[in-house]
């Protein structure tokens, strides 16, 4: 009786262990962008930080000249008062 001879199997193709270069030029632009907007961000938080101080400096300023023009007017400490846009002061409770 002839022998069957039995085809050798060969084995299953890996897939290609290489990534396109398409892909990485993708990647490398998506993560240039990341990296621009975390740049962005660090600088505005810089940004952010003056105006707070800014703000803050400006505040200072106009409490110190209400301060001055209560102490001139002879309106007590903690006495409420408005001042208009045309500069005319109300002493609340008076």
């Amino acid at each position: 009786m002839p022998t069957k001879k039995t085809k050798k199997s060969t084995p299953a193709k890996k897939p290609e262990m290489k990534v396109a270069p398409e892909i990485v030029a993708a990647l490398g632009q998506l993560r240039a962008r990341s990296e621009a907007l975390v740049s962005e961000l660090g600088r505005m938080e810089v940004r952010k930080n003056g105006y707070i101080a800014e703000i803050l400096n400006l505040n200072n300023r106009s409490n110190a000249l209400i301060k001055q023009e209560r102490d001139r007017m002879g309106i007590p400490e903690g006495t409420q008062f408005t001042i208009s846009p045309e500069g005319e002061v109300e002493v609340k409770g008076q």
